[in-house]
């Protein structure tokens, strides 16, 4: 069985592991020349670059459920909450620990993917430092390109603003905002981490954002007075500023979006299988498999998610059809599970969110990816330490992370709550500390 990975970020350095632990010949394509994706900092900007690290980034959540169930991060690292460079370097030993770099391709760009048969797949990748095309041809193909594609928001008179436009993908530092009168547009993580930073060098930050709307709770943001936040949309951009559906105008000299980002395969042919509309991929069989043509999977699209073991978990629901140790259902009993699963969430009421798993909604995804290919799901506690830390995030998002999780069995863990930050080795407990069942 030939199995080829497009990406070599986390989900496609797990999926080549576990491809070779079924006994799978495996080739991955990877079109930097480092493994990590995302996590591979790169700080200069440009079309070509898809980290999204900027300066002073820190994980949101903690690094024991941030890997893969065979591989643990470093016990000297005494911190929950990391560093980019940490998270990075987990990854380059993880690669280290199972070989992995010996089935990876890198600097080779996948141009097309196209099927030539139900089980068969024609794959033609360019070879970025010779600028050489070669074809090959897959049983079975891995999709692990991550997200990176800005999403821009449809308002009118955007592409007229004469000032500065930026989308938190390509931020950096907060140097271009010293003394700027800025916009930001946003209500995810990352428009947080900006607003914080950029808080104490702005002249003023008009803040847009749907937090209550979207989280269903308000942020305690300790934000100086040069931050203002506002819940009103906007109606349109002009050459120097904003006006905003109330009336009121104001002039900017920067708007940060702060928008997320939309999927994209350029790569792959007409004739895929795959559509994508309105940041929804279908039709996605437990939202990873190809309903269409189920030789092929795209792994990691769920968000607001746990990460890495979704990663796994994915991987390995479709590795145990792959394998043939268990039938996949039919096309037909496929589409159906999807359009239940659409009806279920009103997804064709919200497209942009068919995705999204929450707090709500991503343990019932676990266990139904696990009942389903009938294989162990993502353990209680990882599950319930989710949970925790984003309730906490939104509690007080500039203060969450110096929290202390310690985690005693597959289903409980104990959390220092307190702001004080151990440098010993040994985890201590502090009165105010918690123990979640």
């Amino acid at each position: 069985m030939k199995v080829a990975v497009v990406g070599c970020g986390p989900n496609g350095l797990c999926a080549i592991k576990n491809c070779i632990s079924e006994g799978f010949e495996v080739v991955a394509f990877e079109q930097t020349s480092e493994i990590g994706g995302e996590w591979n900092s790169n700080l200069e900007i440009g079309p070509n670059v898809h980290s999204k690290i900027y300066e002073g980034l820190m994980t949101n959540l903690i690094k024991e459920i941030m890997e893969f169930s065979d591989f643990s991060y470093d016990q000297n690292i005494t911190e929950s909450f990391l560093t980019a460079d940490k998270v990075q370097n987990y990854f380059l030993k993880y690669t280290e620990k199972f070989d992995l770099r010996k089935h990876i391709k890198f600097n080779h760009k996948v141009i097309n993917v196209r099927p030539i048969s139900d089980d068969q797949w024609e794959i033609i990748i360019k070879d970025l430092e010779t600028d050489e095309y070669k074809t090959i041809t897959s049983d079975k193909v891995f999709i692990c390109i991550g997200i990176s594609a800005p999403w821009m928001p449809k308002i009118e008179g955007l592409n007229e603003f004469q000032g500065k436009i930026i989308h938190s993908r390509d931020f950096r530092s907060t140097k271009m905002f010293e003394n700027k009168k800025v916009l930001l547009i946003g209500s995810g993580a990352s428009s947080l981490d900006m607003v914080i930073a950029i808080d104490k060098v702005a002249e003023k930050i008009t803040w847009v954002n749907k937090i209550q709307e979207t989280h269903g709770t308000s942020l305690k943001l300790e934000l100086s007075q040069r931050t203002v936040e506002k819940t009103i949309l906007i109606k349109r951009f002009t050459k120097s500023g904003a006006e905003f559906e109330n009336g009121s105008f104001e002039e900017f000299d920067i708007i940060a979006l702060a928008t997320g980002y939309d999927f994209t395969f350029p790569f792959l042919s007409v004739d895929s299988g795959i559509a994508v509309y309105d940041k929804c991929v279908q039709p996605l069989y437990k939202q990873c498999i190809n309903a269409n043509r189920p030789s092929m999977a795209i792994i990691g699209l769920p968000w607001f998610a746990l990460a890495m073991p979704m990663f796994e978990l994915q991987i390995k629901f479709c590795l145990k059809y792959w394998s043939d140790r268990k039938i996949l259902p039919s096309r037909e009993e496929m589409l159906l599970d999807i359009k239940k699963s659409f009806q279920k969430d009103e997804f064709d009421k919200n497209n942009h969110k068919a995705h999204y798993l929450g707090i709500e909604k991503h343990e019932d995804y676990y266990n139904d990816l696990a009942q389903t290919a009938e294989i162990e799901s993502i353990k209680p506690v990882i599950v319930k330490i989710f949970t925790h830390i984003m309730t906490h995030a939104f509690e007080n998002f500039q203060t969450f992370r110096k929290h202390k999780y310690k985690i005693l069995n597959d289903f409980d863990f104990l959390c220092d709550c307190s702001l004080k930050v151990d440098t010993k080795e040994e985890f201590q407990v502090h009165e105010n500390e918690d123990k979640i069942k």
